[in-house]
């Protein structure tokens, strides 16, 4: 036999990192030695439990006849948020009801538990009608029940105030709970094991009785999964961190929403101070936060130098776009005139606020610009929205040192240290894309990757905005005249540009157009034999890198025109230049898709329909690129109306590698470069992903917020009854 566990937190099993916190089914084991499954999920609902947290599917998948399952849920399901509610005589017996009668068609013996009490000393119990409509309809289904609602009512009566709270979460500072706890619904070690031997008194012999004393020395943890610091170029371990727990991402989300007002009162001048004050603490620190990026990453020294200095540069572009204050959108249209109706217009008052909570993945190509203090993270702190970072597996200790610097600029700047937090491994990112505490989340990284999340985010009860940055070909194209004129130069810079960082930048120029018999191929080719050995930034990119090249090889009508210096270990790998005719592109896919790492395909065309043919089946791509020359104006425009609208950015004559951080700049694009084509991570406009419109009709004067008033007291630019009006 096997007792299966269905329930929220109180039944939850802990991981060793929010030890002394534990669930009663935690603690059964303690008692007897039958096998324990617990599937018990902090904040589930019988409802969620069923439809969005995968506890039903899970439960019943695996149990089977003769074993025993405890259904307890009712700490939840009156809340409304995140499709959690369920009325006590509706939905919330109706997914009861499910789980009792699909145990019962499986064999085993399904169990409802009234949900402990909490600790509250009134003449009523906390949880309301939940528990008499589980009675009920155990009393309709026929099923055993286990009253733990009234036997820890009678408890926590019977110990009093001060001894309950040993029982439950009222912890002083420690290493774990640096500000200590004060719950009144969560265990302590000592609790769960009192709240499992109540729940084992009450079943009486609905299950087995207990063969020992409970010695809460033995109770178990769940350990916590190591994300280790590896070094790049010899694969070495240098330092562990623990993976976060799904209950330690809920601590950073309340965490973070409790700084949310600090953030809004700070307006724009205190934000823009905020962000001045982080990219001065980077500042100081660049030597350790190079040395340590590099170590993780293989980039270079030179490379990460001028990236911590991009990463400055975004987060006082983002003052700058406070400072200037059009972000906000103020319109105001104080109502004179007649309005629709034939009678006067209403006043009405529009503004950006702050979405919320915002969860950002860190990008494994760029240990800064593109995690945790990047161009995410910068624009959302602008909006006035707290960050709480994914750490990329690659770089956690450049992570953790980033935050150390973030937070010390935040404590300079008078805020909160938790207007951004960290937060390391897989289960931690699925936990931050679904709290319903978080409100957008911002992504950098592989197109299947991206798309779990994007998926995740999209159909939770509440749907989020997911901006995604997944993957792009940026296609560059040389005209027959660009190719005649300029051979060589173009052979060098796209070289150049194709191998940049070992073919690991987002724009890399993955597909070349370019006309047969023009001696590009040739020249770049000797460009590509002349390339050393590179370093991939981790194991499972040198792996898909090798497996995608090999793949690209294999379609029929490609050759590899050359290849780079082949590296003297296992970790290195050699650059490759790839050609064939556009014809390839009928045979594979693959050559419509990003190869991460240093490979670029040069695929051959005849003539200017075989060119624009070919370019228009490219899927979406954050960049294009164009080389043409004056006299070929006429194919140069039909080339742009294609470009145009398969990228987010137009490159003319250069190449894309090399994103400036500006007002004006665009990284973005169709799908799948981007899931939201209309936004951009990078550049000024970056702050709008992350705010939302407001408009205050007929307000009070004295309820407006400060940007709608009267006095403009923060001296935006606004736009009243349809007229620009600076400050």
């Amino acid at each position: 036999m096997t007792v299966f566990i269905a329930g929220d937190s109180t039944a939850a099993t802990y991981p060793v990192t929010l030890a002394p916190q534990a669930g009663w089914g935690q603690a059964l084991p303690l008692f007897w030695d039958v096998p324990v499954v617990n599937e018990a999920i902090p904040g589930a609902s019988a409802r969620t439990s069923v439809e969005h947290l995968g506890m039903h599917q899970r439960i019943m998948d695996a149990i089977g006849p003769g074993d025993h399952l405890l259904i307890c849920f009712g700490h939840n399901d009156g809340k409304h948020e995140q499709g959690r509610f369920a009325p006590p005589y509706g939905g919330y017996q109706d997914h009861l009801r499910r789980y009792v009668r699909a145990a019962r068609e499986r064999g085993a013996r399904p169990v409802l538990v009234t949900s402990v009490e909490r600790r509250a000393f009134g003449p009523e119990g906390t949880h309301g009608r939940y528990p008499d409509a589980m009675r009920d309809l155990a009393a309709a289904e026929g099923a055993p029940l286990i009253d733990l609602q009234a036997a820890s009512f009678r408890r926590w009566r019977e110990l009093g105030p001060e001894a309950t709270r040993e029982l439950f979460l009222w912890l002083d500072p420690q290493p774990n709970y640096p500000r200590g706890s004060a719950d009144d619904t969560h265990f302590t070690a000592r609790g769960a094991i009192e709240v499992a031997g109540l729940l084992l008194e009450a079943a009486g012999d609905l299950l087995p009785a207990a063969v020992r004393e409970p010695d809460a020395a033995r109770l178990e943890w769940r350990p916590a999964d190591p994300v280790w610091s590896v070094d790049a170029r010899s694969g070495e371990r240098r330092r562990e961190y623990v993976s976060t727990s799904r209950e330690e991402v809920g601590r950073a989300c309340r965490e973070a929403e409790a700084v949310l007002p600090a953030l809004d009162a700070a307006g724009p001048a205190g934000r823009a101070a905020l962000l001045e004050a982080m990219a001065d603490a980077l500042d100081e620190r660049v030597d350790t936060l190079v040395y340590a990026a590099d170590a993780e990453t293989a980039l270079g020294l030179p490379r990460l130098t001028g990236e911590v200095a991009r990463t400055g540069g975004q987060l006082r572009l983002m003052a700058e776009v406070l400072r200037d204050g059009s972000f906000l959108d103020v319109r105001i249209d104080t109502g004179d005139g007649t309005g629709g109706g034939g009678g006067s217009a209403p006043d009405l008052r529009r503004m950006n606020v702050p979405l919320g909570i915002v969860g950002v993945f860190s990008a494994s190509n760029f240990p800064f610009a593109f995690s945790v203090g990047g161009g995410d993270t910068a624009s959302a702190l602008a909006a006035g929205c707290p960050v709480i970072v994914k750490a990329h597996p690659l770089h956690p200790e450049t992570s953790e040192l980033t935050l150390a610097a973030l937070q010390e600029g935040a404590r300079r700047a008078g805020l909160p240290a938790e207007v951004v937090q960290l937060v390391h491994g897989h289960e931690a990112g699925i936990a931050l894309v679904t709290s319903p505490l978080v409100k957008a989340v911002g992504f950098t990284g592989s197109t299947a990757g991206g798309r779990f999340l994007h998926d995740l985010a999209k159909s939770r009860p509440e749907p989020i905005p997911f901006y995604g940055e997944l993957g792009s070909l940026n296609p560059l194209v040389v005209t027959p005249g660009a190719a005649a004129r300029r051979t060589e130069e173009i052979a060098a810079g796209l070289s150049a540009s194709a191998t940049l960082g070992a073919g690991q930048f987002c724009v890399k120029p993955g597909l070349v157009l370019a006309p047969a018999d023009a001696g590009l191929v040739e020249a770049m080719a000797g460009h590509f034999a002349g390339f050393g050995p590179q370093v991939l930034l981790g194991d499972g990119i040198r792996e898909r890198f090798e497996e995608g090249a090999a793949a690209r090889e294999a379609v029929p009508g490609l050759r590899v025109a050359a290849a780079g210096r082949p590296g003297q270990g296992a970790r290195q790998v050699a650059a490759r230049l790839l050609t064939g005719p556009v014809s390839a592109l009928d045979d594979s896919e693959l050559l419509m898709e990003e190869c991460f790492g240093p490979v670029t395909v040069v695929l051959t065309y005849d003539d200017e329909d075989e060119l624009v043919e070919a370019l228009a089946a490219a899927p979406g791509n954050l960049t294009a690129t164009l080389h043409s020359e004056p006299e070929e104006e006429k194919l140069a425009a039909r080339l742009v109306a294609v470009m145009r609208d398969r990228a987010g950015r137009l490159v003319f004559d250069g190449y894309p590698t090399g994103v400036a951080v500006g007002w004006a700049q665009e990284h973005g694009g169709p799908y799948p470069a981007t899931t939201e084509p209309t936004t951009t991570s990078v550049g000024a406009a970056a702050v709008f992903r992350f705010l939302r419109p407001v408009a205050y009709q007929d307000c009070p004067p004295h309820l407006l917020p400060e940007a709608l008033r009267d006095d403009n007291p923060w001296r935006l630019p606004r736009r009243v009854n349809g007229v620009p009006t600076p400050p």
